[in-house]
């Protein structure tokens, strides 16, 4: 049986170039047979290995998945808990699209088996340092079960209101109703460019960010994306990112530039 890996697209903010390269990456560090589903409103430009498929609809109130909210983001996540979504059966790896493959993938099929897997979002893992409990998961990467964690897609469908009125963003909303349910990657397995990459200000303004050897994935929340760390990126002194020249043998089509 082969694995299934998903992810999403929608609107102008990602390309076709993010998928494509995503499943390139999924496809080099992937041993295991698998399934790749993009879930889009525009497959144009999308490779043939990958499933384009249309973006799930929510009977009950679609325009609280695809409208921003402000600082709380969109909502469209959680309709990939619905039930029988696309045929998937079992366990699910979603990858953001701003995620970049480094490393083996074997492993995040066989971590705690049946568990909403998932990474421990960097600043409530810091403010569990603080006091907080911190238990938030990042759902820039996460595992999970089709029929067993559909609770979060019909539990939102009944307290939708309350959901969008308690919780800041979709992740929070998802940690509370799969709680018991919840573990966290190792944090090697998935790294944070902007946390553990990109040294702190000042140095950030001399350093060309590290390129971190164990990690499996690095993820890129916020700015700058992968193709901007590549490039180069400045929106202040503190937010600044030399180019990260290293990035460009796992950001790329070319497979000759990424076996390099």
């Amino acid at each position: 049986m082969a694995e299934n890996v998903l992810c999403i697209k929608w609107g102008q903010k990602y390309g076709p170039e993010y998928v494509n390269r995503l499943y390139h990456g999924v496809a080099e560090h992937l041993s295991l047979p698998f399934r790749f589903v993009c879930l889009t409103d525009d497959a144009r430009g999308i490779v043939s290995g990958v499933e384009a498929r249309p973006l799930p609809v929510a009977p009950f109130h679609e325009p609280a998945f695809n409208t921003p909210r402000g600082d709380r983001g969109s909502w469209r996540k959680i309709s990939l808990y619905q039930p029988g979504l696309e045929g998937l059966e079992g366990a699910i790896l979603f990858l953001d699209l701003d995620v970049v493959i480094m490393g083996p993938l074997d492993p995040f099929f066989s971590y705690a088996p049946g568990s909403y897997c998932v990474i421990h979002d960097w600043l409530e893992r810091r403010r569990a340092w603080r006091g907080r409990e911190g238990r938030v998961g990042n759902t820039s990467v996460f595992r999970f079960d089709s029929k067993r964690h559909s609770l979060v897609y019909t539990h939102f469908e009944k307290n939708m209101e309350w959901a969008l009125r308690t919780f800041r963003t979709e992740q929070y909303y998802v940690s509370h109703v799969l709680r018991s349910e919840m573990v966290f990657w190792p944090r090697s397995w998935v790294m944070s460019f902007k946390r553990t990459c990109r040294p702190f200000f000042p140095l950030n303004l001399i350093r060309e960010p590290y390129e971190p050897r164990d990690a499996a994935i690095l993820a890129f929340h916020g700015h700058p994306l992968p193709d901007q760390a590549i490039a180069g990126y400045r929106s202040s002194p503190w937010n600044t990112t030399l180019p990260a020249t290293w990035l460009s043998r796992f950001w790329s089509d070319d497979k000759r530039t990424r076996a390099a």
